[in-house]
């Protein structure tokens, strides 16, 4: 999944793609679509936060624990590519907090742009469709 988290996020609500080119420019029809929460720091769970990196293509994580009180340090997401300096793995999957990707993987940038609503476009994953990391397990 690395360089793939448009893709990550949307597959979690079961489309092949987000139907976008990159995390980015989801972004930016999320605001331009009003289903966009620029600088609200407390996402609902299942709710996509999106961060500029300081590149081109910018990130996504799907919310899978949110925090009632907006601690971004209990708010919990899913990522990718995260700690693969740590595991070893390339393109990983890692639960994190957005309090960790706000301060060190998006260390260049301005960081946190909000939150939207899980709003994907495109083709639905087949039934069946099992993904090529997960079929020897």
């Amino acid at each position: 999944w690395d360089g793939l988290c448009d893709r990550l996020a949307c597959r979690a609500y079961g489309y092949v793609g987000s139907g976008y080119c990159s995390a980015a420019t989801h972004w930016a029809a999320m605001l331009d679509g009003g289903q966009a929460h620029p600088g609200d720091g407390c996402p609902p769970l299942g709710s996509f936060v999106f961060f500029d990196t300081g590149r081109i293509y910018g990130h996504v994580s799907v919310v899978v624990k949110s925090s009632p009180t907006c601690d971004w340090s209990q708010t919990f997401v899913t990522s990718n590519a995260t700690y693969d300096h740590l595991t070893g793995y390339d393109g990983g999957v890692y639960l994190t907090t957005i309090e960790h990707l706000n301060a060190g993987y998006v260390r260049r940038a301005s960081g946190y742009l909000g939150w939207a609503e899980p709003v994907c476009q495109g083709a639905w994953v087949a039934a069946g469709t099992q993904h090529p990391a997960a079929s020897g397990w």
